[in-house]
């Protein structure tokens, strides 16, 4: 099962308690290839896709423990890691992804690869658990290369029989170092709370963890945080059967190219609710450190509707949960073709309409907060008809129609215009209206 194809990782897909990763076979060399240490940690990525790093958080490993890692391993013939690395593949850099023959093939963008190679590039596939691991196995290269070369530069008449053999032992150690065989289990777009939280289970099998060391590990706080909040509310409502997103949210529903939009992701819900509690992305991170109380309060130049913002701010995550729950439940029930609904998905097939997509996902949450913006929802009185009243306007909508509402950015735009302006054909007088204009050029 080792991995041969050029920029391609293939493994066995497996499936634990709803949740899913890969786990495959891949000799250090070929790792190397696509990550490495870093002491630089991703929190995220921004709307051209490019890194967005924590500028608090450095993870340092112990030098001792890499230390003795790279001892064992340059000087002992024998020496194994029967152990999984653990490593995340953010979506943004997968170019191909098929389920062929019972295993998983991920094809990789270029740039995973080009900036590996640069001194201080992004280092896009990053290690969950296995730090020291990978660093010492790191130094243990960089240490024998150094020592063949320095041998390597003295007089080969001068060279003694035993330092030619140790030269010997160390081209040996070093060629089977690179061709050693490790065992890698790859999550794949998973938020920082949920990397923290596998880390955490990891380590605590094998010794006691403490939470500082976790938290200080992922950039993280214990306390409450906007990310940690999105992401309980998406894993329930993916594992609630009655949810509108029950095994909806998976990563291996079917062949995925980046040409096709792919299936919805679990941190695309987890970012799209976080921006519906916070600014922009990074006003996300420096919520991180904020007491809940602390969103109550927002710059008066702010005009971005924060439906969510509230309800976190005032310990109310379960209304979050509810809208979601109730909102797409009235999609579902609503947008509905002769035989099934719009909504309902097939995870062995491809998308065959723009509500299947995260693009179609994402129209539809600017429609419910346009929804949340013109009703009162301050209290708990939620339910599907807070929100089929308003959808049953745009139910004559042919959202199977891939001409007008492309998987794309445009259709995505196309598809909320196009609702927005069934459900209110006229906005308040006093709000300027350019919807039709906006929706025609497009069109055009």
């Amino acid at each position: 099962m080792e991995n041969n194809d050029k920029h391609t990782i293939k493994g066995i897909p497996v499936t634990q308690n709803k949740q899913d990763f890969i786990i495959g076979v891949f000799s250090i060399k070929q790792i190397l290839k696509f990550t490495k240490y870093t002491e630089r940690l991703i929190t995220g990525f921004d709307e051209e896709e490019q890194p967005i790093y924590n500028k608090q958080i450095q993870r340092f490993v112990e030098k001792n423990r890499v230390e003795r890692i790279a001892d064992f391993l340059s000087q002992d013939p024998d020496a194994t890691f029967p152990t999984n690395l653990v490593l995340h593949i953010p979506i943004s850099i997968i170019e191909e992804q098929k389920k062929e023959n019972g295993f998983v093939k991920i094809k990789l963008q270029e740039k995973v690869y080009d900036e590996i190679s640069k001194k201080n590039g992004d280092v896009y596939i990053t290690i969950i658990d296995g730090q020291h691991r990978i660093r010492g196995i790191e130094v243990a290269i960089e240490r024998l290369e150094e020592r063949i070369n320095t041998a390597m530069r003295t007089n080969r008449a001068s060279i003694s029989p035993e330092i030619e053999k140790k030269l010997e032992f160390f081209t040996q150690r070093l060629n089977d170092l690179k061709n050693i065989n490790l065992v890698v289990s790859f999550f794949i777009d998973k938020s920082l709370e949920y990397q923290a939280m596998i880390f955490s289970t990891i380590n605590r099998t094998q010794k006691k963890v403490s939470a500082d060391l976790v938290y200080s590990l992922f950039g993280l706080d214990t306390s409450d945080t906007p990310q940690k909040t999105a992401l309980q509310v998406v894993l329930s409502l993916n594992g609630h059967p009655k949810s509108p997103f029950y095994k909806r949210i998976k990563l291996y529903g079917g062949d995925y190219s980046n040409q096709t939009s792919p299936p919805l992701s679990q941190a695309t819900m987890v970012k799209s609710i976080i921006s519906l509690i916070s600014e922009n992305l990074s006003e996300a991170e420096n919520d991180r450190y904020r007491e809940r109380k602390e969103l109550l309060k927002r710059s008066s130049s702010s005009g971005k509707l924060l439906p969510f913002r509230l309800y976190y701010a005032t310990d109310r995550d379960s209304m979050i949960s509810d809208i979601l729950f109730y909102y797409f439940t009235a999609v579902k029930n609503t947008f509905k073709t002769k035989e099934d609904s719009y909504w309902s998905y097939d995870n062995q097939k491809k998308p065959d309409n723009i509500l299947q997509t995260a693009v179609g996902y994402e129209a539809l949450l600017k429609i419910l907060v346009d929804i949340l913006a013109s009703a009162d929802f301050k209290n708990s009185d939620i339910e599907e008809t807070s929100f089929s009243t308003f959808l049953s306007c745009a139910s004559n909508l042919d959202f199977s129609n891939q001409q007008l509402f492309p998987f794309s950015t445009k259709g995505k735009n196309i598809l909320y215009l196009s609702m927005s302006l069934a459900i209110w054909e006229n906005l308040e007088s006093n709000r300027k209206d350019d919807r039709k204009e906006r929706l025609e050029q497009l069109l055009e």
